[in-house]
């Protein structure tokens, strides 16, 4: 792996998984220079996600260091009591920079051997407004890092979310006036995707990743919006992921949808986009029902189609912006649009993340549902990258 100084001054993009600096901005390589100052990434193995594994909670909540990328994901839709909605996004990224046979005991409390990145964005679609926000930080001297021994925390600077029971936890994020205070009630547990929580994406070796969800979140705080606060209520979903190397080199990115059914079920579907424009046979998905059970889905399953699209004024990446959604054996056929269209990031890696309205039916019977989409590899590609 490429160590030289472009390198190292776009540290944040090997968080993401990204080996070229490329995508990455003037003003971003200037402040991932400023605060992870002489991190390199070494080569070397690291454990790959080759097969079903048990998984004991809330240790594997926690950090897998031995693996080289790692994500924690919440997205969520809020609203106030006088209606107003708004959707949240609270990410924080870990990246091995030390290949686990290479690692030292360091003298220095500022030494590291991971690097942690979180993203912070809150849509607001009375005002027409979406704000998003990006850290990163070295996994040393109590900066940023995560644990999962005896309870669950990760955090980035003041960013965080930490267990306070078995099965409640706090999530806060501010920046620039815009601040998130959640206490978040998990009501049906935590759900394993793929074949036991193993999420196979493409056909070698390795490329995979370990994948568990909390899918039902019950979620009630405040926000902050330039001065102004709302006390919300709605719904959550966390995404856990580790992995090395998952994607296989001729994907480009993937199309991720998380939807809450007012029926009381979920559902996520993700397909994998090549770079022929195909869909990848590695795409997946799962019904979550009511009672906590699950079904998981297979490419056959599932139909996304795209039913219009929406180019960026920012990144001129051009993305889906409505689809229609059949399962078939479900009876579900589901319309699903963005509640604002511009809800593109533009950090050190572009991607288009939402907060979306549902519509459609389920057995012949209406149903309504809120949900988030991730749209990645439209501004840039990750072909090979993670």
């Amino acid at each position: 792996m490429n160590n030289s100084p472009a390198h190292k001054l776009v540290i944040v993009l090997f968080i993401l998984g990204l080996m070229a600096a490329n995508g990455c901005a003037p003003s971003a390589q200037t402040q991932v220079q400023a605060r992870l100052e002489g991190l390199t990434v070494a080569p070397g193995n690291f454990e790959r996600a080759d097969g079903p594994r048990p998984l004991v909670f809330p240790q594997d909540l926690g950090p897998h260091p031995d693996f080289q990328t790692e994500w924690w994901y919440y997205t969520g839709n809020l609203a106030a009591a006088d209606g107003q909605r708004f959707g949240f996004q609270l990410t924080f990224f870990r990246r091995a920079l030390v290949a686990p046979a290479d690692r030292a005991q360091r003298s220095s409390a500022w030494g590291a051997d991971q690097a942690y990145l979180a993203h912070f964005a809150l849509t607001d679609p009375t005002s027409g407004q979406f704000h998003a926000f990006e850290r990163f930080e070295r996994g040393a001297a109590g900066l940023a890092g995560a644990q999962g021994d005896t309870q669950y925390h990760v955090w980035l600077q003041d960013w965080q979310v930490e267990q306070t029971s078995p099965d409640s936890y706090k999530l806060q994020a501010a920046q620039d006036g815009i601040g998130l205070k959640l206490d978040l009630k998990d009501k049906k547990g935590i759900v394993l995707q793929g074949d036991q929580g193993y999420s196979q994406k493409g056909p070698g070796a390795g490329n995979a990743s370990y994948y568990t969800s909390q899918t039902w979140l019950e979620s009630s705080g405040s926000i902050d919006v330039n001065g102004k606060t709302y006390a919300v209520n709605g719904l959550s979903w966390m995404d856990h992921e580790f992995s090395t190397s998952a994607l296989s080199p001729d994907q480009v990115g993937w199309d991720w949808f998380s939807i809450h059914l007012d029926d009381g079920s979920e559902l996520m579907v993700y397909q994998i986009r090549k770079k022929d424009g195909s869909v990848d046979p590695f795409s997946s998905g799962m019904v979550i029902y009511a009672d906590g059970s699950t079904r998981s889905l297979k490419p056959g399953d599932f139909n996304i189609e795209v039913n219009s699209f929406w180019k960026s004024p920012h990144s001129a990446g051009v993305y889906p912006a409505s689809w229609t959604v059949r399962i078939p054996s479900e009876g579900l056929t589901l319309q699903i649009k963005p509640i604002l269209a511009d809800q593109e990031l533009n950090v050190s890696f572009i991607y288009w993340e939402g907060a979306v309205q549902v519509s459609g039916e389920k057995n012949g019977v209406p149903v309504n549902a809120r949900g988030y989409v991730e749209l990645t590899g439209y501004a840039q590609s990750l072909a090979g990258r993670f």
